[in-house]
């Protein structure tokens, strides 16, 4: 088969098959939108859109590839437009919509003309949510900026820097940890990344763990290069007291590490996911308030409630100890570090209160829909909930069902959604589901986007079908290839086992293939030629992407 024709085939059989695979499982269903913005390689701007919504057919929800439109304008109204069209293009009804999950860019969170307020306006009952995972970044990130010295951040970045670009750096490092260590081989500095910047909690660590021998090292360094960035950097390795903020940093910065991994993962309890980060703010609360106050931090102000001498955690008390028996730090050197602690705990308390959603209160009680607390014999009232996702016709019948579900015994007691599978397949003697608007409002809870993990997962993979050298590749043979992939995917399957239908095999051999090819002659001058790309289209290495 030569190249255009194979090219044609992707675009105008393969991919539209795949697309009304995934448009009839959805049907009309509930579903939520994960919206982002990118660059090709080409300098294309397109908007990126993922779908979450329940598969009935395999019994689990789904986040997948929807679309990737290319932008005119990137303001809201430009956004919006383009979301519209392409889910009219889609058949996909814009009342269905249930939330949507944003980066905080304020075009897309703008109270006033921000794409979110747009959609509201048409769909009054829309959901916003922020993704949880930037705010946590920035949320950390801000703290540290406002409170703690700059040298902490300068001193991660310049260590990973030193040894990056050298391997004569790394081998004489490798030779003095072996013999420091007994022949144990150090393990890679890390690099902190500009744009994911918990990424510095593995850093911290690994830095932590070599303290000793990148403080001897920088110090041979120094002596028998002359080198100044070697010196500044034995230096600052020399002062204790960097040392100190870094083992105060460490436990914050891996708890909330747990939290962003747990909301970006694909096999989350999406019911518990709030109360990890409930826990997370609670935990940073305890720390500065006194053990009698039981303020709620997301409810309340807790600065009247401060503890003067807070404890900071068992690493950071225990080197000071050392160094106040050691003599190297005074009474007033001691208390400004503690100050300027508290002051991190309690900014980074103060960002992640203005990050966070401002649902948040209501949205906790999802976890009243998880398996445990839906089979106890006494349960916390669901109504706030229901009445906040504008299900008020139903709730008399939601309440009631409630109430009985626990006197079924249910095969599937440990997984949510496997759980609320079943009760949606329940059928009594009459053969009806008598926990029908239950189960058909649980699982729309399952589906509200946390973080926009999956989105930047889309541009992974676009970052590797349209490279440099594929960078002509045309917007609808990039949606073609990616709807191929992520359906496969969605299918657990491959290229390899993937059985088309006769009917999709017959239109392979026909004209159908090329009947969309005079159209697209004029658009393709300047969107981009297909023809030497479509050995991308199956890559045997696509399998190891996710």
């Amino acid at each position: 088969m030569h190249r255009t024709k194979c090219s044609e085939i992707i675009k105008n059989v393969l991919g539209p098959h795949f697309n009304n695979e995934l448009l009839s499982d959805i049907g009309n269903g509930k579903y939520s939108l994960l919206l982002d913005e990118s660059n090709d390689v080409s300098v294309n701007k397109l908007l990126g859109i993922v779908i979450i919504y329940y598969s009935y057919k395999q019994g689990k929800t789904i986040a997948s590839f929807l679309a990737l439109t290319k932008l005119e304008t990137c303001n809201a109204e430009g956004i919006v437009n383009t979301l519209k069209k392409t889910l009219e293009e889609m058949r996909l009804d814009l009342q269905n919509l249930l939330a949507i999950g944003t980066d905080n860019a304020s075009v897309m969170v703008g109270i006033n003309n921000g794409v979110y307020a747009k959609l509201k306006a048409e769909v009054p009952s829309l959901i916003l949510i922020r993704c949880l995972c930037h705010s946590l970044q920035l949320a950390v990130s801000h703290a540290m900026t406002d409170t703690l010295p700059r040298n902490l951040e300068f001193l991660i970045h310049e260590t990973y820097n030193w040894f990056s670009k050298s391997a004569m750096r790394q081998i004489k490092y490798t030779q003095l940890y072996e013999t420091i260590n007994c022949g144990e081989r150090p393990l890679q500095i890390l690099q902190v990344s500009d744009t994911r910047w918990l990424s510095i909690e593995a850093a911290v660590g690994r830095t932590l763990h070599q303290w000793l021998e990148l403080k001897t090292h920088f110090n041979m360094t120094r002596l028998s290069e002359k080198c100044y960035s070697a010196e500044i950097l034995y230096n600052m390795y020399c002062d204790e007291t960097n040392m100190l903020y870094l083992l105060f940093l460490k436990p914050i910065l891996s708890e909330i590490q747990v939290v962003n991994k747990a909301f970006q993962s694909e096999k989350n309890d999406h019911v518990k996911l709030l109360n990890n980060l409930n826990i997370v703010v609670q935990g940073i609360s305890r720390k500065l308030v006194l053990p009698s106050c039981k303020v709620d931090p997301l409810l309340s102000s807790i600065e009247d409630y401060l503890d003067p001498k807070p404890y900071l955690g068992h690493s950071f008390e225990k080197k000071v100890e050392q160094l106040r028996k050691d003599g190297k730090i005074n009474v007033y050197d001691e208390q400004g570090i503690r100050e300027r602690c508290k002051s991190f705990l309690l900014s980074l308390l103060k960002q992640l209160k203005q990050r966070l959603p401002e649902n948040v209160v209501i949205l906790k009680k999802i976890s009243l829909l998880s398996v445990d607390n839906v089979l106890r014999a006494v349960k916390e009232p669901i109504q706030p909930l229901l009445e906040y996702m504008g299900g008020s016709r139903d709730i008399d019948a939601i309440e009631s069902q409630l109430s009985k579900i626990n006197l079924i015994d249910w095969t599937n007691k440990t997984k949510t959604i496997s759980f609320w599978d079943e009760v949606n397949k329940y059928r009594d003697a009459s053969g009806s589901n008598p926990f029908a608007e239950l189960a058909t409002f649980a699982l729309s809870m399952l589906i509200l986007p946390y973080s926009n993990a999956q989105v930047e997962r889309i541009f992974s993979q676009l970052n590797l079908v349209k490279n440099k050298i594929r960078n002509k590749m045309s917007v609808k043979m990039t949606n073609a290839i990616l709807t191929i992939r992520f359906e496969l995917k969605r299918n657990s399957k491959c290229c390899h086992n993937y059985v088309l239908p006769p009917e999709i095999i017959r239109k392979i051999g026909s004209k159908e293939a090329y009947t969309k090819k005079a159209a697209e002659s004029c658009s393709q001058a300047t969107d981009g030629n297909d023809d030497d790309i479509i050995d991308f289209c199956f890559d045997e290495h696509f399998d190891n992407q996710f």
